[in-house]
Order: C-alpha cells, then sequence, then structure tokens
C-alpha cells in the first residue's frame, strides 16, 4: 500500500498542479471569465494561507498543540482547489452532466490528502481543515460555470503537456525545502521548528504536543 500512497501523493505536487492551473486559467473559454476570475483569486488567496501557516510555525513554533496543527496541507489544499475545476472543465461543453467531473475531481483530491497521513506527512487536522479551504475555492469557482461553454481542446492538452514539462525540468526542486529556507530566512532562526523540537521551548505554548517527525 505504500507505493499507492506515494504515487497519489506525487498527484498533489504543485509543480504539476501550478503550471496545469495557469495554463487553464490563461487560455480557457471566454465565457469562463468570470469562473477563471474567482477560481485565480481563490487559488491566491488560500495558497498564500498555506504558505503563512507553514513559515508560522517553521519559523516560530506557532501552533495549535490540541488540535496538532502545524499548518495547512499543502497537498490537500491545492488538490481540492484545482482538481475538481480541471475535471469540470475537461466535460464541460461536452457531455450532459459536466459537474460529473468535479465530483470526480474531488474525489480525486480526497483520495491525495488521506495519502499524506499514512505517509506521516500531517495530522489529521491539517488534512482536512487544508481540504475544506481548497473545496471552498472550487466551490466558489463552480458557482460562475456555464455548463454550455467549452474548453479548446488544445488548452487542455497543453496544461496537461506543460505541467507534465514543468515537472520534469523541476523535478530536482524541493518546494518544502524552499519554505523552510524562507521561514529561516524570515525569522532569524538558524533551523526550523519542528513537532518535537517545538515541545522543548515552553515558551512556544501554542506549538503542538510532541509526535513523530513530520
Amino acid at each position: 500500500m505504500h507505493s499507492l500512497w506515494v504515487l497519489l501523493s506525487q498527484l498533489g505536487d504543485s509543480r504539476w498542479l501550478l503550471p496545469l492551473s495557469a495554463v487553464l486559467l490563461l487560455f480557457g473559454a471566454r465565457a469562463n471569465r468570470a469562473l477563471r476570475m474567482r477560481w485565480a483569486a481563490g487559488l491566491i488567496v488560500v495558497g498564500g494561507l498555506s504558505l503563512a501557516s507553514k513559515l508560522a510555525f517553521l519559523g516560530w513554533g506557532i501552533g495549535w498543540a490540541r488540535l496538532d496543527f502545524t499548518g495547512f496541507s499543502g497537498h490537500a489544499t491545492m488538490t481540492a482547489a484545482v482538481y475538481p475545476v480541471v475535471f469540470y472543465l475537461m466535460l464541460q461543453g461536452r457531455v450532459r452532466w459536466p459537474l460529473a467531473g468535479a465530483v470526480l475531481g474531488a474525489l480525486l483530491a480526497a483520495a491525495i490528502a488521506y495519502s499524506r497521513l499514512p505517509l506521516n506527512a500531517h495530522s489529521v487536522s491539517e488534512v482536512v481543515s487544508g481540504s475544506l479551504l481548497g473545496i471552498a475555492v472550487s466551490a466558489m469557482a463552480l458557482r460562475a460555470r456555464d455548463d454550455t461553454a467549452r474548453t479548446p481542446l488544445p488548452a487542455i492538452a497543453a496544461a496537461v503537456l506543460g505541467a507534465a514539462m514543468a515537472l520534469v525540468l523541476l523535478s530536482g526542486v524541493r518546494t518544502h525545502d524552499l519554505v523552510m529556507r524562507l521561514a529561516t530566512g524570515l525569522s532569524g532562526r538558524g533551523e526550523v521548528f519542528t513537532r518535537a523540537s517545538a515541545c522543548s521551548h515552553p515558551a512556544s505554548h501554542a506549538a503542538p504536543a510532541c509526535q513523530p517527525k513530520r
């Protein structure tokens, strides 16, 4: 089962999700302008919230002990914000019930979010809260949907191809390492907080209780 969780988790990689959504935002159907505007705004907001929550803990040890919370799961947040809309756009104007695509996307996002638990990458609170943030973005965007519009097939193909190329070209980039470097740079600390190290600092009363390092 471990290999399955790893595979699912890889589908939530921001190096793939961000180019995928960016191309569809730029080259989607004109009739989808309202949807794309809402989607873009939502992605910026939840992406910023997810990053800020991670920096708060890594740089200053700020978390929520009772819920074992050290920041929104980026995988859970972004997959729930991206896949329902992407799958909807792929079916929009081509099938009778394009919202079925959104449902499939949400189910995939849920599976990816769950995969973070057996991999010990996040706690339940981080996965659930991230998923709720992301699904709120998808729901907000899809409220502006036009089921008669149709995203051009070349745009869909370009989005998938571009995302795959970005994943290959950025294979050496570890986004979490970049976040850790940013956290130490902003906080002025020599190292980041972990779940274990936060417990050794009594002053960090908001930091989560001792858990295995994630």
